[in-house]
């Protein structure tokens, strides 16, 4: 143990470690035995003096914003000080403000530091000064200031002590004022705890609140005998009584006025709206108060009740024969207003559980429908299918709005799904066109940041015409994500504004994600499918080719070739004419046959040869392929424009073929009435290219869009345009081959657009 007598032993020069840890003993051994902020003080500056040798000691306390003088040692005649502000450069607010003592250790340093601190406050500052702030849980409460008559160096050990004087003193001073607190609180805890038992035993399990509200004024009859309670509730911003006592019947002034609701800016609830507090009048005055009819009243009082933060009712008490409120009736008030306050809560979050759970039950199952879209591969779904799918699952858990899925397609955001009325068919026209990449933030925020986007204030005009998008409020946009890149974009748009919580994040993150990691597992088992397939067709094809070729169509024909030229040649002029166009038709029909036959070894040919895989230039493969129809352009007029056109893997022989097809047809069906225009143009996007073959001639009628991919499928008569009706088939099975696909834009009479998407070099 310490020698406490040390504190008395006689100091040369600065005090010791040990005789400073000794004060500090005692000063907090007698800061706990005390109740009042006067005895901290005391004990504070007698050892804060007393251990450094001080001439003086101050304490300002921070009350009502203010550092205030409230208590003082030693000689303070004229000192500087004084009552001042938190604001502005003077030696207390800057301690405050930094939570750093300040230490001034021989003459002239205070001044120096503070120039005018003299001039302002008419005292003298002292030699030296420590400025010691008190902070508690960052909270500043005040300084300590001790005046020393003669220079002074701040010893290591003498800082620490000083430090934690100040500290020992601002907890001492938290705890007697949390002590007075509580003891002005327990004055009124016995009332308001049996108010609060007395209604808990009213409440006990109700949950409708009008009933709670009921017993309320109940209660409050027998607490208050006389008096008119009404329970308001906030309804198209009056207020409105929902539930009185009965004494309100003989007034029906009073009981129609405040069942047609009282304005909101009526001086009793305005008070309690803008404080959220208790509000309590005495000398009650209608006109002052602008409550008609109340004049029976001496003394009214409302407590505000709120749900979640939000005022939504009013408990109001009138009182006929008490003109004033003691501390015991606001106490009870009080503990009825909160205890009913406390029951509508309890009612409010029993409500909120049961929705949350049951839409945490809805987003579970909406998961779990989710991760059963793997299954749909077994059906054969496409891609578009699944994200279909988890559009109608997305959409079930959320507001009214529409879900659609964006590809990019030759530099436009085009709708490949969508799910939902968009509410404005200038809308769904501006959908349908498909909105520009790289010009519509939203869309494009996605492909950017390769994250999830979330907009819960949608501003009309971020994308297209505010008047096309105005009854939008809130959105959300998540990448779909396959092989490491975006494919799409996943897109939600609300007619609400929403607070995207977690939960509907991780609903949709979720979802998308699954989406993805669903759409990449189907690529490999689409392509497996499509390969298997294409196999399957490409091998009985071949046979049956083979089988016809080589043993029914081949020998027969050469046969009836042979004959019918000698009879040609034999007896040609000698018989009637009808004789000789028999044997013309037969020699023409032969011709034909032979020719379908080459073209059906072709096509054979395309689907079993072997790929010859190597970086193809389409400009240099272009160039060719016009060569081999010169004489077709020549005799047509044509006039043909190729654009820059890139690199592609592929084989050279067979899209060289692909493209001689694509263009000898806008050359064979072109306008009778105009020469050929065709324009060739290639454009890239992601890790496709797509060539476009545009024409101006006869066009072809959506209903023959697919049939002429199909082999020996002709839409005119061979008198009209000549041609077996293979070339179209052929050129679909090139560009299958390359793991590309082949369509078409047309209108009757003005012309054809094909379009060929090839991967890209690289991919």
């Amino acid at each position: 143990m310490m020698d406490l007598s040390l504190l008395n032993s006689p100091q040369l020069g600065a005090p010791d470690a040990v005789y400073l840890l000794a004060h500090l003993l005692r000063v907090t051994q007698a800061l706990a035995a005390v109740r009042q902020p006067n005895e901290v003080f005391d004990i504070i500056l007698n050892d804060g003096l007393t251990a450094l040798n001080a001439i003086s000691g101050t304490v300002l306390i921070v009350q009502g914003g203010r550092l205030h003088v409230t208590a003082r040692k030693g000689q303070d005649t004229a000192s500087i000080w004084q009552d001042g502000d938190l604001e502005g450069h003077r030696p207390s607010p800057d301690a405050l403000r930094s939570n750093t003592p300040l230490f001034f250790r021989k003459a002239g340093e205070l001044v120096a530091a503070y120039p005018d601190l003299e001039a302002r406050t008419g005292g003298v500052a002292a030699v030296a000064n420590a400025v010691l702030p008190m902070v508690e849980g960052g909270r500043p409460l005040g300084v300590i200031v001790l005046d020393f008559e003669a220079p002074h160096e701040f010893t290591p050990d003498e800082e620490y002590f000083l430090r934690t004087l100040a500290g020992q003193c601002a907890l001492a001073l938290e705890r007697t004022q949390l002590s007075r607190t509580l003891e002005r609180q327990a004055q009124g805890r016995a009332a308001e705890l049996e108010a609060f038992v007395q209604f808990s035993e009213l409440a006990d399990t109700e949950t409708d609140v009008l009933v709670l509200s009921g017993r309320v004024v109940d209660m409050l009859g027998v607490l208050f005998p006389g008096c008119t309670s009404v329970y308001y509730a906030l309804e198209s911003g009056r207020w409105r009584a929902k539930v009185h006592t009965d004494d309100l019947e003989a007034n029906p002034g009073l009981l129609g006025a405040i069942q047609a609701g009282m304005p909101l800016d009526t001086p009793l609830f305005a008070e309690a709206m803008r404080t959220g507090e208790p509000v309590f009048v005495e000398g009650w005055n209608p006109e002052v108060e602008q409550f008609a009819q109340t004049e029976a009243y001496q003394s009214v009082a409302v407590y505000p009740l709120s749900m979640e933060g939000t005022l939504q009712a009013m408990f109001a008490l009138g009182v006929k024969d008490q003109p004033h409120w003691s501390p015991h009736h606001q106490a009870v008030f009080r503990a009825v207003g909160r205890s009913l306050g406390l029951a509508l809560e309890r009612t409010e979050t029993a409500r909120r559980l049961a929705a949350q759970n049951a839409e945490l039950l809805a987003r579970t199952q909406a998961l779990e429908g989710v991760a059963r879209l793997s299954g749909d591969l077994v059906g054969g779904g496409d891609h578009l299918t699944l994200v279909q799918r988890t559009q109608h699952l997305v959409l079930s858990l959320l507001p009214p709005g529409y879900a659609a899925y964006f590809e990019n397609v030759e530099g436009r955001w085009r709708a490949q799904v969508q799910v939902g009325d968009v509410g404005n068919p200038a809308l769904q026209q501006a959908i349908d066109a498909g909105f520009p990449v790289g010009r519509t933030p939203t869309l494009d925020h996605c492909t950017q940041t390769l994250e999830p986007y979330f907009i819960e204030a949608y501003a009309p005009d971020t994308d297209i015409d505010p008047e096309v998008a105005g009854h939008l409020r809130a959105a959300a946009c998540l990448p779909v994500m396959v092989g490491g890149r975006v494919i799409g974009i996943f897109n939600v748009p609300l007619f609400n504004e929403r607070r995207w919580d977690a939960a509907d994040k991780a609903l949709l993150v979720t979802a998308v994600h699954s989406l993805g990691l669903t759409l990449e597992r189907a690529q490999s088992v689409f392509a497996l499918a499509r390969r298997t397939e294409e196999l399957e067709r490409s091998n009985a094809e071949l046979a049956q080719f083979a089988y016809v070729a080589s043993h029914d169509l081949q020998e027969p024909l050469r046969t009836i070739t042979s004959f019918s030229q000698l009879l040609s040649r034999r007896y040609g002029g000698q018989l009637d004419e009808r004789a000789d166009s028999y044997i013309q038709f037969i020699g023409d029909a032969t011709a034909r046959m032979g020719t379908l036959l080459q073209d059906l070894l072709a096509f054979s040919r395309v689907g079993s040869a072997p790929m010859q895989h190597r970086p193809v230039d389409l400009r240099v493969l272009m160039e060719q392929v016009l060569q081999d129809l010169q004489a077709q352009v020549d005799q047509t007029g044509a006039r043909v424009v190729v654009g820059p056109l890139p690199t592609v893997p592929g084989d050279a022989t067979q899209l060289r073929q692909l493209f001689q097809n694509l263009i000898g047809n806008a050359l064979k069906f072109h306008h009778p009435e105009r020469a050929p225009d065709v324009q060739i143009v290639a454009q890239e996007h992601g890790s496709y290219v797509t060539v476009r073959i545009a024409d101006n001639g006869i066009g072809i009628a959506p209903d023959y869009f697919e049939r002429i991919f199909t082999i020996f499928q002709r839409l005119h008569t061979r008198e009209t345009y000549e041609g077996s009706g293979m070339g179209l088939a052929i050129a679909r099975k090139i560009v299958e081959r390359h793991g590309g696909r082949v369509w078409l834009e047309s209108t009757p009479g003005h012309g054809t657009t094909f379009q060929v998407s090839l991967p890209a070099e690289g991919s």
